[in-house]
């Protein structure tokens, strides 16, 4: 017979070694008990020095149920035991078959794992994720639109009468300010959407309002609602963020 030597060492525990017992042996777990596994497990003991006292004492626990097992086999049945106490040869079979079925988990795990390293990863960021959709019951985008064509195009008597030649400062409104003011507005209730846009509003203000408000729309913060076609448009907060400072809003894509 061929000599095949491995070291107690290379093996995590004794129901390591037992199930490498087995699969050398080519047998099933119940057949351990009427095989040559228990004097074979026994062979390994030898090199109990090697180890400490902790991975020792295991493998010694094992072998003492093995022997015991064995015996128990070979001797006269003793009288009926307590039978609320579990049988060594079903509690040892029962360690076997959850310890094999947990190693072969692992080792699944372990070649998903070394697979997944070969993967090239992206940030969320870098990824186009497809247009989220957005809820507007009883409403549409066109009545949106026109809706805010309406308050775009109204005069506002005073800016008629505003001296054409003086001097105007640069609009310093952006999306991110505008979409802070609206939560701030949304938390106080349903807000009617004529009244996002003041009349002395400039035409600047109203259309940054607006793309704040689509941006907060395509990111699931508000709802929009109409009770009927030309009832007034209503905005209510839906999921409103705390925390935007990775959001990169349309006035601030670069180039």
């Amino acid at each position: 017979m061929e000599e095949y030597r491995v070291s107690l060492s290379q093996f995590e525990g004794p129901l390591d070694l037992l199930l490498h017992l087995i699969d050398k042996a080519e047998i099933n777990i119940e057949d351990i008990f009427v095989s040559e596994i228990t004097a074979q497990y026994l062979v390994y003991m030898d090199d109990l020095s090697d180890l400490d006292m902790d991975r020792a004492s295991s493998f010694l626990t094992v072998a003492a149920q093995l022997l015991l097992i064995k015996s128990r086999s070979l001797l006269p049945r003793p009288p009926a035991e307590d039978e609320e106490e579990e049988d060594p040869k079903e509690a040892l079979l029962r360690q076997l078959r959850e310890y094999k079925a947990f190693k072969a988990a692992s080792e699944e795990l372990n070649e998903r794992f070394e697979e997944a390293k070969k993967a090239i990863t992206r940030l969320p960021e870098d990824v186009v994720l497809p247009p989220q959709k957005f809820e507007l019951p009883n409403a549409s985008i066109d009545n949106l639109y026109h809706a805010f064509l309406d308050i775009l195009n109204r005069e506002d008597e005073t800016e008629e009468k505003r001296d054409r030649t003086q001097s105007v400062k640069p609009d310093t409104f952006t999306v991110r300010d505008r979409v802070m003011h609206l939560r701030t507005k949304l938390k106080e209730g349903r807000v009617r959407f004529a009244d996002l846009f003041n009349d002395a509003s400039t035409r600047m203000e109203k259309v940054v309002t607006f793309m704040a408000l689509l941006e907060m729309l395509a990111h699931g913060e508000v709802h929009i609602t109409q009770g009927a076609t030309f009832a007034p448009i209503y905005i209510r907060a839906k999921a409103l963020s705390e925390y935007d400072g990775e959001t990169v809003y349309m006035d601030e894509v670069e180039d």
